[in-house]
């Protein structure tokens, strides 16, 4: 038994970390594999371009240039198609 006077509301700290772990990623061949769960943006950078993917299992979105989703060609086609990048 408790008091629910004591109980105070959550409030998120830098302190003490996420709240959730994240999963490991994949190992394939000895190499980290992380899996896309969809890109949502997409920025001119060079002669190419930067995309904003957010990675299954994962609460941060990073910027990754192309070459970094080699292992997601299907969705990254499909995010092209749809933005008319091709």
């Amino acid at each position: 038994m408790f008091y629910g006077r004591l109980l105070s509301p959550y409030r998120k700290t830098d302190i003490h970390g996420k709240n959730f772990p994240e999963p490991p990623p994949d190992l394939i061949d000895g190499e980290e594999e992380y899996k896309v769960e969809s890109i949502r943006d997409h920025r001119k950078q060079g002669r190419g371009y930067q995309y904003l993917v957010v990675w299954k299992g994962y609460s941060d979105e990073m910027w990754e240039s192309e070459i970094n989703l080699k292992n997601a060609s299907g969705i990254l086609q499909s995010y092209k198609r749809q933005k008319n990048l091709q």
